[in-house]
């Protein structure tokens, strides 16, 4: 393409008045009468190679490509009584997020500064709102988990800003498209104070809160009170940030410390049937918790919460008489581990009675012929502990109507022997029923007996014991 000389003339007059320009404002003269480019100065070049880096660098700037109006002037600005924040991301609403979430960090700060100020006019309440302070930094940075709590940070949103203005802006070099969200947020000083006063007041009723949870340690009456306690006291654990969290660490070990003094105590109990409670110290403690129940031979068939009390009802039928047998009760509570081996005897409420000594007979009164009245003495020896009623005794010699004592009603207590001694007002022939000179003299009959625990009725037969007589 040829260009012709007027018109080469002219663009290089305006590339001298350019460059005269430039290298000005960059402290180096131009001269516009030397045209020969090859023998310029170095300062010449210098300006030459700025202008050329100018170009560059403008190249290399990110473009806006889209915007949501003209830039406003508050824009990465500061103005009183408003909170101005700009957040960016890959997507307009990931950038308007972005900002909104920064406005609640520089309100929280805001509080955060305010309070700390305030600490510094009055020594005696340093410590505690320096405490403050450094809960609301903790807090800002925690601000998307713990604002729910602040009803003013609650409520922030974009349709409360008092103005908004993004860009979408493409970066040639990186080949990237990022959004930029600048929003003015109104915060006036009577909202600073108003959440300061909030903040203050909620630090206190944690406070307040802490005191109570510790006097209730010895208080608690039930598992479930500790955990609801231990829950509120965790949840303290993260607010504080003073001398107040090792307080709280105090206070949670001691409430931990609780499950392992906890006893099973039996309350009550039958074959067949255990009644229990738990104990802290002195106290009785509930759950509403249902424990494991085993036993290797028992069968358990039910678990009931009786509120002061838990019982257990079991079938014994397959456990043989077993000093060992038990029922083993389990509970879980936080990490420690309670349980109790509850002891039962199968022969609890089995009564059996024998003789094996012989039945001595001493007369009271007599005949020639007869013993018209006389004593029997009887050794009568119970097998089990469980209380037994001796109801009425048959005695039958050979030859001679059974002699029969009944309406006895003689209690025993306990396994082994027992005295029982009956009043004969039968007439009995010397002949026939006297021992003396007699081999083996022998009787028969039966002992009629009650089981004092269930009322259940037995016999037990005697069958040739040996007697005595002094007659």
């Amino acid at each position: 393409m040829f260009i012709d000389k007027n018109h080469w003339h002219k663009c290089f007059t305006y590339f001298n008045v350019w460059m005269n320009t430039f290298c000005l404002r960059a402290g180096y003269p131009y001269d516009s009468n030397r045209d020969n480019l090859n023998i310029l100065p170095m300062k010449k070049l210098t300006c030459i190679a700025l202008f050329l880096l100018a170009g560059v660098v403008a190249f290399a700037q990110p473009k806006i490509v889209d915007k949501s109006g003209k830039k406003p002037s508050w824009v990465n600005g500061l103005e009183k009584d408003f909170v101005i924040v700009s957040g960016s991301g890959p997507t307009i609403e990931e950038a308007q997020k972005n900002a909104l979430m920064l406005i609640k960090e520089r309100i929280v700060l805001s509080v955060a500064e305010n309070v700390k100020a305030k600490s510094e006019m009055k020594t005696e309440e340093a410590n505690y709102n320096n405490s403050v302070s450094t809960f609301l930094e903790k807090y800002s940075s925690q601000v998307t988990s713990q604002s729910g709590k602040v009803p003013y940070l609650q409520g922030i949103s974009l349709s409360n800003a008092s103005e908004y203005y993004w860009e979408k802006v493409y970066n040639k070099k990186t080949e990237q498209t990022v959004f930029n969200y600048h929003i003015k947020y109104p915060f006036s000083e009577f909202e600073l104070q108003k959440l300061v006063s909030d903040f203050k007041m909620r630090d206190q009723e944690m406070t307040n809160n802490l005191n109570k949870l510790e006097e209730e340690v010895d208080t608690v009456t039930s598992i479930e009170q500790i955990e609801k306690n231990l829950d509120e006291l965790k949840a303290l654990q993260d607010a504080f940030v003073d001398a107040r969290a090792d307080k709280v660490n105090v206070v949670i070990a001691r409430y931990r410390n609780l499950y392992q003094s906890i006893e099973l105590s039996e309350v009550e109990s039958s074959l067949g049937i255990l009644k229990f409670k738990l104990r802290l110290g002195t106290r009785t403690i509930s759950t509403v918790k249902k424990p494991v129940v085993k036993s290797e031979c028992a069968r358990i068939t039910g678990v009931q919460n009786n509120v002061t009390d838990w019982e257990i009802t079991y079938d014994y039928d397959n456990c043989y008489e077993d000093p060992e047998n038990n029922i083993m009760v389990t509970y879980r509570f936080g990490n420690a581990t309670v349980s109790k081996k509850f002891f039962f005897d199968v022969a609890a409420n089995k009564v059996q009675v024998y003789v094996t000594e012989a039945i001595q007979f001493v007369k009271t009164t007599e005949d020639s012929d007869n013993v018209t009245a006389s004593n029997c003495n009887l050794t009568v020896v119970s097998r089990y502990d469980t209380p037994v009623v001796i109801e009425k005794v048959t005695l039958e010699f050979k030859g001679v109507p059974p002699v029969v004592v009944e309406n006895i009603n003689q209690s025993f207590s306990g396994k082994g022997n027992h005295s029982l001694k009956l009043d004969i007002n039968n007439v009995l022939p010397k002949q026939l029923t006297s021992a003396i000179g007699k081999a083996n003299p022998v009787l028969s009959g039966s002992i009629q007996y009650r089981n004092q625990s269930s009322g259940i009725v037995s016999t037990y037969r005697i069958y040739n014991q040996q007697y005595k007589t002094n007659w």
